[in-house]
């Protein structure tokens, strides 16, 4: 159903947030606030980043942080 609803495709959501950096580990196409969205998660620099896509025009919605990644302490 929520693929009707979207105008874009993956890889033009995927190219919205190539500008960001980092290495996508996660796409969905997700309703959110009444709009559909690509969800894109990204690691960045040792961090998370969720990205929302608007699924009709392409424009990047919003991107944060999720939450630092540290390296494992050595033993």
């Amino acid at each position: 159903a929520l693929v009707r609803t979207s105008s874009i495709p993956i890889d033009r959501a995927l190219a919205a947030v190539a500008s960001i950096g980092g290495t996508v580990f996660d796409a969905k196409l997700k309703q959110v606030d009444g709009k559909t969205v690509w969800r894109i998660k990204l690691l960045r620099g040792g961090e998370r980043v969720k990205v929302y896509v608007d699924a009709k025009s392409g424009h990047i919605i919003e991107a944060k942080a999720e939450i630092s990644v540290s390296e494992p302490s050595p033993v």
